[in-house]
């Protein structure tokens, strides 16, 4: 899938350069050197404190592969995969938009949708911080607001030459999804919505507190959203809910069970 097509189409109707993590071990803090992976919009959800106002919630999935964030799984290492849950909304004062800022900046700043940069490679560096309670520990990739994408380049300090940092291609499968996008819900660009849906699919089930639990949640969730009824999306995608097993019943994931930004 060419998600740089996907992204030139999606940047007509939205151009993020105007002004308008589950993982099994927690990384270590320090560099990074890490690929965007994939790129999801689940549309608008609710909030878990009933005080706050549904919002667009979109989330960003990185492979961090330097040799300190290798994990081991089924006798191989492999990168871990770092998410970053935000809120889309379009000033630039806003996480989100601080975010692509200094991700294309890193790039050159030659995108308009975060979808362009998967694959994309970044030099960054991982904080811990405390819960209030000193309990548990959480990695970011900021530090009191302040993100770290960097472009992957070593800086002589007193020459100022620019040494490329040779970082890893993807280990796995990129995805990404653009909800409700003016130009991608063109009848003619239907194939692109399917092809984005089919890649965020996710087979299998786990069991938690006695009940089976589909893995899919990523399309579960949008399908959750509250403006998923009546969409362009449901109408190009509804006959791809299950693509598994030839049935249509699972157990979804309330958009609820989502980490709260």
């Amino acid at each position: 899938m060419d998600f740089t097509k996907i992204g030139q189409a999606a940047a007509i109707a939205e151009d993020l350069n105007e002004n308008q993590s589950f993982t099994r071990e927690l990384p270590k803090e320090g560099i990074a050197t890490l690929r965007l992976l994939g790129y999801v919009e689940l549309g608008r959800q609710e909030a878990t404190n009933s005080t706050f106002k549904p919002s667009l919630k979109c989330i960003l999935t990185f492979e961090l592969n330097h040799p300190k964030h290798l994990v081991e799984y089924d006798g191989k290492k492999t990168p871990q995969q770092f998410k970053v849950y935000l809120n889309k909304t379009g000033k630039n004062t806003t996480k989100y938009k601080k975010v692509f800022l200094q991700m294309n900046k890193a790039c050159g700043g030659k995108f308009s949708q975060f979808i362009e940069m998967i694959g994309q490679p970044f030099l960054a560096e991982i904080f811990h911080n405390k819960s209030e309670d000193g309990k548990t520990t959480y990695a970011n990739l900021d530090e009191h607001g302040s993100f770290s994408f960097n472009a992957p380049l070593t800086i002589d300090p007193i020459t100022e030459e620019k040494t490329p940092i040779q970082i890893a291609e993807l280990h796995g499968k990129p995805f990404g999804f653009l909800w409700n996008n003016a130009e991608l819900d063109k009848e003619e660009s239907g194939s692109m919505i399917k092809a984005m849906w089919e890649s965020i699919y996710i087979d299998g089930t786990y069991e938690k507190d006695g009940k089976e639990i589909s893995k899919n949640w990523m399309q579960e969730s949008i399908m959750n959203n509250l403006e998923f009824e009546g969409s362009v999306t449901q109408a190009l995608v509804q006959e791809h809910i299950d693509l598994g097993d030839g049935t249509e019943e699972t157990t979804e994931a309330s958009p609820k069970d989502l980490p709260e930004l």
